[in-house]
């Protein structure tokens, strides 16, 4: 048994496939041909060769050791379009390779060179070219072109791997459709059968040898090849992992970094980061020194004088947060807390990286937040500046996690096979908001569809980062919040800072195929972030007038505007948007989207809970209502924005001139104590959840909103299932629920005389009130949760 790694770099590989190493000039490989040589060997390789990009070199410098051969990695061309591919060259002469770079550009001439001259050759990872230019018919055009595929990459994870089995397990029936399609005829007999073969793709000289391919009966390397171009091989060895990819590239640029500072003499720093950074690929607190190490450390700095540089004005503020941060005993026994659940090194580094950087983070930001309250607005941009070399510093981790989009796997998979396999078609899909056990429509909403979507059948997990979650009997994951901070305006709503890695992490290993963001907020932004990185379809919620809600809290134009482009670019990223009405799907095309990305969110209702048998006359009478007195309900946060000192001057209107109308309040707020002394005949009963809520629906008389910043009002469809007639504003969504003068009546927004006159009619017309609230159950009474689940989770599918 003969075994070679088919696939690997060195330093010859000279330009980086990402795009921040290419732009500090950091090459795709800093491995020294002669040492990875001998590492192969001690891996247990037979014969040794490097693949760096259009490269020999490496080969050339251990020409002289026993059973190397020449090979490279190529970057052939679509001439027609100018689409890249990755090539496998091996076992090469000098003056092949020579050729091979004459023909490069032109794809075909160059497959017909390598047929004539024997050369062995193959395709190297051929889906990753998805990410860029590279289209299904592509894919047919290889397949015709070749018959070896890289099937066992050691950098790409398991997923990929068994799709591009799936893609490539061809029925001469394949073939022929592929002819017909591109025009191209097959350079190789029975085409449809590839042969797949394995390498590392080691780029670190971390993972050399652990994938390779495996032939019997191979004791020469010209046999090893006669045997390759027959088929008979076998792929051997370990998948990749996104936190393993990152480590490696981490290598490169911490070995390329080093040999550029190496000819600094007495560099203190150098030596500080060189341990850190050996403790941080080895998944150890990158922290922790002995106190030997710390002596030795301390000793250098003070006879070379450098330790004094630690101490200049300039370095003060990082120095400063980085102790703070690093050195606590808190994040300590977090960083021991974290890493020692993991097993594997690359994942102890992923979890020490994770926390490091997300505490830091975190601790500008909240000095970002200081300062924009104290109206500091451009210190407040230079407490947020380091966070943007933090998250360079964290890019090998976000280009790892880069993933093929699922939906071009799928358009590839129906392209190439007629048919899309069980590993890409299976939605599971993430529901991420920034609010769930809240008192709000937003939560009422998820926690509601999310337990009647997995009632039939289907995969959703409802996402979150909160210090605690108490929603019961649903799917939830939370993710531990590095932090949390209050709105301004807002107090009694808290935010959450998440760990944005852990997120992509999360959805990468458990393979979801959609993610939904209902809030725009830290959680709903870091969704997105992930979402992008991993190529998964985005459906966004417009649950809340955001830039309504500011310009009432903030009374200031300029917020609002702001408000308004955060939004628009917030929700252009969707793939899908939802929207709770027709008014706001109209203001979303108003506003350029596409009228095909804007659907209105099918809404549900547990129309035997909210019934109108549950009315108890006793229940508001033991509240304080007096007999004679007719109770006008709101139910919902009590909140400025809600727009309730309009109702309750409107309430003081009527008190004054005697009608006999009390006005009922169930729910809580940071509006709660300055209603009760603008309205101290008001009924307020706080929060109410399960009968006690169903009852205190039923058993008042009519309902008011005069909300004009709700996008839906499930308070609404409650009342109205309760039985009761409905006062709503004519801005915002609630509008469209109501039938005006049929079942309720809609007013002018933010017109006290309107809400005035409203309130009274219902409060004096008890036959309008009977028959309007008649109207008002049988207008919702087909509403139920199990069909707008199964309207949402359909929805999603055919937008894809």
């Amino acid at each position: 048994m003969s075994k070679v790694d088919l696939h690997l770099h060195t330093c010859h590989s000279k330009r980086s496939s990402e795009w921040l190493l290419r732009r500090l000039g950091v090459p795709a490989s800093m491995s020294q041909p002669r040492k990875l040589y001998t590492k192969l060997r001690d891996a247990g390789m037979d014969f040794f060769t490097f693949t760096d990009y259009n490269s020999i070199d490496a080969c050339l410098e251990i020409a002289d050791l026993k059973n190397v051969f020449l090979s490279e990695q190529v970057s052939a061309v679509f001439p027609e379009d100018g689409c890249h591919i990755s090539l496998l060259v091996w076992n090469i002469t000098e003056e092949q390779h020579r050729s091979i770079q004459k023909l490069k550009e032109n794809i075909y001439e160059l497959q017909h060179y390598l047929a004539s001259e024997a050369i062995a050759h193959g395709v190297a990872a051929p889906l990753m070219g998805l990410i860029d230019q590279l289209q299904p018919h592509h894919l047919m055009k290889l397949a015709l072109l070749f018959r070896h595929v890289e099937g066992l990459n050691g950098r790409y994870d398991a997923f990929l791997h068994e799709v591009t089995l799936f893609l490539f397990s061809l029925t001469p029936g394949d073939i022929e459709r592929f002819v017909e399609i591109t025009g191209i005829s097959p350079t190789h007999e029975e085409p449809w059968k590839k042969y797949f073969f394995g390498g590392s793709d080691d780029h670190g000289a971390r993972m050399m040898g652990s994938t390779y391919t495996e032939i019997k009966n191979a004791p020469t390397i010209e046999r090893f090849f006669h045997q390759f171009r027959l088929g008979h091989l076998q792929k051997h060895g370990s998948s990749g992992s996104p936190s393993s990819l990152a480590l490696d590239t981490y290598q490169v640029a911490f070995s390329f970094a080093k040999e550029h500072w190496s000819g600094k003499k007495e560099n203190l720093g150098l030596q500080l980061l060189e341990k850190a950074f050996g403790r941080f690929m080895e998944g150890k607190d990158p922290t922790v020194f002995s106190a030997r190490e710390k002596i030795s450390f301390l000793m250098q700095g003070v006879v070379s004088g450098k330790i004094f540089e630690l101490a200049r004005t300039g370095n003060h503020s990082l120095w400063k947060e980085l102790s703070n941060s690093l050195s606590g005993t808190s994040m300590k026994a977090d960083l021991a807390r974290y890493v020692d659940q993991e097993k594997d090194p690359s994942r102890r580094a992923f979890q020490t990286a994770n926390l490091l950087a997300s505490r830091l983070a975190y601790r500008f930001i909240l000095q970002f937040l200081a300062q924009l309250k104290s109206g500091h607005f451009l210190e407040s941009i230079q407490m947020v500046s380091p966070v943007i070399p933090l998250l360079a510093l964290l890019s090998p981790y976000f280009y790892a996690f880069r993933r093929v989009p699922l939906k071009q796997l799928r358009e590839a998979a129906a392209a190439m096979r007629k048919q899309v396999p069980e590993i890409l078609s299976k939605s599971r899909r993430a529901w991420f908001t920034d609010t769930l056990d809240d008192v709000n429509g937003v939560s009422t909403t998820i926690q509601k569809m999310t337990a009647a979507t997995v009632s039939l059948g289907h995969d959703l997990t409802v996402m979150v980062s909160r210090v605690a979650v108490t929603v019961p009997e649903i799917p939830i994951k939370n993710f531990e919040p590095i932090g949390e901070f209050e709105l301004p305006e807002y107090e009694l709503q808290k935010l959450s800072f998440p760990p944005l890695l852990p997120i992509i992490d999360y959805l990468e290993r458990k393979k979801f195929s959609e993610v939904i963001i209902s809030t725009p907020g830290p959680v709903g932004l870091g969704a997105l972030c992930a979402a992008k990185i991993l190529g998964l379809p985005t459906v966004g919620i417009y649950h809340t007038d955001f830039p309504q809600y500011v310009r009432i809290l903030t009374e200031d134009g300029l917020m609002e505007t702001l408000t308004w482009n955060y939004m628009h670019w917030f929700y252009a990223q969707m793939d899908l948007i939802y929207v709770n009405s027709e008014h706001y799907r109209r203001c979303w095309i108003e506003r350029g989207f596409p009228v095909e990305k804007i659907k209105i969110l099918p809404r549900g209702l547990d129309t035997i809970f909210f019934h109108p048998t549950k009315q108890e006359s006793s229940f508001w009478r033991d509240h304080g209502l007096q007999p004679g007195e007719i109770g006008a309900l709101y139910v919902g946060r009590i909140s400025r924005e809600k727009n309730l000192d309009l109702l309750a001057a409107a309430f003081r209107r009527l008190l004054s001139q005697g009608v006999k109308v009390r006005p009922l309040f169930v729910g809580h707020g940071p509006y709660l104590s300055t209603m009760k002394e603008l309205l101290p005949e008001g009924l307020f009963v706080g929060a109410l959840h399960g009968e006690a809520l169903a009852t205190a629906y039923a058993s008042a008389d009519f309902f008011v909103f005069p909300s004009t910043t709700d996008t839906f009002g499930n308070v609404v469809i409650e009342a109205q299932a309760s039985g009761l007639p409905v006062i709503v504003s004519d801005v915002g969504g609630p509008k469209d629920l109501i039938h005006h003068n049929e079942d309720g009546l809609i007013v002018k927004g933010l017109d006290l005389d309107a809400l005035t006159q409203a309130i009274k009619r219902l409060t004096l017309e008890q036959e309008t009130r009977q028959e309007w609230g008649l109207k008002a159950r049988t207008r919702v009474a087909e509403r139920n949760w199990q069909h707008a689940a199964q309207l949402f989770w359909d929805g999603i599918d055919s937008s894809q």
